[in-house]
């Protein structure tokens, strides 16, 4: 048995599926315990996350198979979806068999690049509170891991949060709802910054122009998520509103060059939101080292997840750092928590 897959196969359906995807929950765990499948999935780049793949590959190629058993346990490729999750397994190993092939190519090229937009909605408190530190001046994003670039466009969307009004853009065709949970923001009803420059860096930039690019990134969300669809599809049609400078490229090497081009009256906002699950903890460490030498000379906002315990936010201002725990997260950002804030203007804490 493949154990580090196996365990692989396990932790996701426990620590992600569970309570959020029954279908991939049964299935996971089933995988885990499948010997030829889990050969299979090894097909996957170096630093992937397989289960993800290994799913989005599944969901891609059923999307052109509608008439295969299996499509009857995926809500987005059936109407009449009333079968028990706890029996596709052995219609779900058949599909992938019987498509081997293209399985294996797909699995070898892909990324998991999914343009998780609702995480916007708690990007959007995070940028509006960063902003009130730097007096009203206009912020520079530069997002690693943009895949098509949509989480560049926070400013663009409107947001609900319960029974609060709409903030954002309450004009806006793209409306994310979320679940505020813990204190209000700080700066959450402040007037919105004013962006200079959207930069996307990435290893392979998505251009959702393209069909076969759109249907990849729809076939990463998982088939029960029908509300988590609506907003990306709202967000890929609003998109095209917009010019972007997406870069290819690895985002962690090109960071700092990028940084020196940004205009000084501007503030070098750069964020991630899930992209450091895939690098190396020597990549992350070595990323706050080189960002806190290029914040002794310029100010620079970080915001992140998966490298701390929370959401975080270090704020690089007249040469000092900053550093605050801002939100507990949950992973598809159906709810955040948001932390109290203990705000001390012009002391250090590191």
């Amino acid at each position: 048995m493949n154990h580090r897959l196996s365990q692989q196969f396990l932790e996701f359906a426990k620590s992600e599926c569970l309570g959020s995807s029954e279908l991939y929950y049964h299935l996971s765990l089933a995988i885990a315990k499948d010997q030829e499948l889990l050969k299979l999935a090894e097909s996957g780049r170096k630093g992937q996350p397989t289960p993800n793949l290994f799913f989005g590959v599944a969901h891609y190629l059923l999307n052109s198979n509608l008439d295969a058993p299996l499509a009857k346990f995926f809500p987005t490729c059936s109407e009449s979806c009333d079968r028990s999750p706890e029996e596709a397994f052995p219609d779900f190993k058949h599909f992938i068999l019987s498509h081997r092939d293209n399985v294996t190519q797909l699995l070898a090229t892909r990324l998991v690049q999914t343009n998780e937009v609702r995480r916007c909605a708690y990007l959007f408190p995070a940028m509006m509170y960063a902003g009130t530190w730097f007096d009203k001046r206009p912020l520079a994003l530069i997002e690693i891991g943009t895949s098509a670039g949509l989480n560049l466009l926070w400013d663009k969307y409107s947001y609900q949060y319960g029974d609060w009004d709409v903030l954002g853009d309450r004009e806006s065709p793209v409306v994310i709802r979320s679940e505020c949970r813990g204190v209000i923001p700080d700066g959450l009803f402040h007037a919105m910054p004013r962006i200079t420059q959207r930069i996307g860096l990435d290893l392979n930039i998505v251009d959702v122009t393209q069909f076969e690019e759109a249907a990849w990134l729809r076939a990463l969300i998982w088939p029960e998520h029908k509300e988590r669809r609506e907003i990306l599809d709202a967000a890929l049609k609003h998109r095209a509103s917009f010019d972007l400078d997406l870069r290819q490229g690895n985002g962690f090497a090109m960071l700092a060059g990028i940084i020196e081009t940004i205009p000084k009256d501007s503030v070098a906002c750069v964020y991630h939101t899930h992209v450091a699950n895939q690098i190396t903890r020597e990549a992350k460490e070595s990323l706050l080292v080189e960002l806190a030498e290029l914040g002794t000379s310029r100010d620079i906002i970080h915001i992140f997840n998966n490298i701390k315990p929370s959401l975080h936010l270090t704020l690089y201002k007249d040469g000092r750092a900053e550093d605050i725990p801002l939100a507990n997260t949950d992973g598809h950002a159906r709810w955040f928590e948001w932390l109290p804030s203990d705000r001390q203007d012009g002391e250090s804490r590191l």
